[in-house]
């Protein structure tokens, strides 16, 4: 199995949101205006070992890229990151929060973590005593000890008036990679980022973490029609294990945990006339525009996902596929 993992050419991507839990309760943020503080009673229910298993039964090189919730509250965390990267690579979404990163960084070698995106949301710090820089120290510490890390700035509307001088701060105190996110969401009844002002934009394209952001700034993602390695590549995974095409996608391609995987042998076209999953569709879509009987046969098919899905039809769920037709 580690000859087959180590030599087969093709690599698979999985954006696992593992957890439920965070002790953050950002605006912005879907999990921070729930009860973030209750965990789902799937998570953990699986051993590390068990879920590493899983992933080389495959035969595949993975990247798994761990977000939540708050990945390092997810049980025996250090542990999984240790299985998991005994053939496979990690890259995570954390608010750096946990007394477990100094741990982590010390016992998982940096050459297995293609990244650390370590998510600042400076009104959260600032409610902690010493908030911003016991962020910066675990920053420092990670940096130090060869992890890719960058600090992630979110541009939230109410923020304008001080994310220049914030980034001032972190690159003062150390930080070596430090860009804004666009936000995308509501505030005070407007839609994001088209209410972006022109000043607004600018200061984002002066700060952007990378061209992506340029990118989203321009207005809405659409890849409708056009192939994409979305569930042929590239797959979203619940803390249950269930894996679906991406973010917005009802189908399913198996449930990990319980030994259940399959995937496209070729791209198929996207169905949905809006991508929110911008990150994923911005890397995995491709040029071009599949057939339409192609197009059609996929939209069928979300509608028939979410039909036959074990959990029960609701409103937000077919009121979330209509949305991204429109």
């Amino acid at each position: 199995m580690d000859n087959l993992i180590r030599t087969h050419k093709k690599e698979f991507l999985v954006d696992w949101a593992l957890n439920t839990r965070c002790d953050f309760h950002c605006e912005y943020c879907t999990v921070g205006r729930l009860d973030a503080a209750i965990e789902n009673a799937a998570v953990g229910k699986f051993s590390p070992t068990h879920i590493a298993k899983c992933f080389d039964k495959t035969g595949r090189r993975w990247e798994i890229h761990l977000s939540g919730g708050e990945p390092f509250f997810y049980p025996r965390f250090i542990e999984l990151c240790e299985a998991l990267t005994q053939h496979h690579s990690l890259s995570i979404n954390t608010n750096l929060t946990s007394a477990a990163v100094t741990t982590f960084a010390d016992r998982i070698s940096p050459e297995k973590v293609e990244n650390i995106n370590a998510s600042l949301h400076i009104m959260e710090r600032e409610k902690r005593d010493n908030g911003l820089r016991a962020f910066m120290r675990n920053v420092r510490y990670l940096q130090d000890k060869g992890f890719r890390i960058r600090v992630e700035y979110i541009s939230y509307p109410l923020l304008f008036q001080r994310i220049s001088k914030d980034l001032e701060f972190l690159l003062s105190q150390g930080a070596m990679t430090v860009g804004v996110k666009v936000f995308v969401g509501d505030y005070e009844n407007r839609e994001y980022p088209r209410s972006y002002t022109e000043a607004e934009k600018c200061l984002i394209r002066r700060y952007a973490i990378d061209s992506r952001e340029h990118r989203l700034l321009e207005g809405k993602v659409s890849y409708f029609g056009n192939p994409c390695l979305a569930g042929k590549n590239f797959f979203r995974m619940d803390y249950e294990g269930n894996l679906t095409r991406c973010p917005m996608s009802f189908k399913r391609h198996g449930n990990l945990f319980e030994g259940k995987f399959n995937y496209d042998e070729v791209a198929k076209p996207c169905p949905f006339f809006e991508c929110r999953c911008f990150y994923a569709g911005l890397r995995f879509a491709q040029s071009g525009r599949a057939s339409v009987f192609s197009t059609m046969n996929e939209i069928l098919q979300e509608l028939g996902s979410v039909q036959s899905s074990r959990k029960k039809i609701t409103l937000h769920k077919v009121l979330r596929y209509l949305r991204s037709m429109f």
